[in-house]
């Protein structure tokens, strides 16, 4: 019964994974890359963890397809790393769609005015700053400073 359910997910999981990846914007290819990585990579770790070897290919064609279609370009996740900010405190959980209060800064990323970013419980975030909700995490960032 087990090996049923999960073969289930996993059809449609990869069912699902191409539709996430759609994105009308035409800056979409330049971002697809890294978030595909990040994604996939933190999906498969977390798939792993949960449910073994299969949950981990899963999580990571599942993880690859949202950070594909978040559209943020490496060189955004670079500078964010490099340009640490203070963490803020925000109550409750964050996921893809949260509206970030206008009491947080949302840092502007040099290049890229359609995107912003802000530091939170030791993640990163980036914000769409039309409408200043979240668009994607890459996870857990280690901040570096810049040489």
């Amino acid at each position: 019964m087990k090996n049923l359910l999960l073969a289930s997910v996993a059809i449609i999981a990869l069912g699902a994974g191409p539709a996430l990846a759609q994105d009308t914007n035409d800056n979409a290819d330049t971002g697809a890359a890294v978030g595909g990585v990040a994604g996939g990579t933190t999906g498969a770790v977390v798939g792993g963890l949960v449910f073994g070897p299969l949950g981990a290919a899963i999580g990571g064609f599942t993880g690859a397809a949202l950070g594909a279609s978040a559209g943020v370009q490496e060189s955004s996740v670079e500078y964010a790393r490099l340009n640490p900010t203070e963490p803020v405190v925000i109550e409750g959980d964050i996921d893809v769609g949260f509206a970030v209060p206008d009491t947080v800064e949302v840092h502007v990323i040099e290049n890229d005015p359609a995107y912003g970013y802000f530091y939170t419980q030791d993640r990163l975030y980036f914000v769409d700053l039309s409408n200043r909700t979240v668009v994607y995490s890459p996870g857990t960032v280690v901040a570096v400073e810049a040489d």
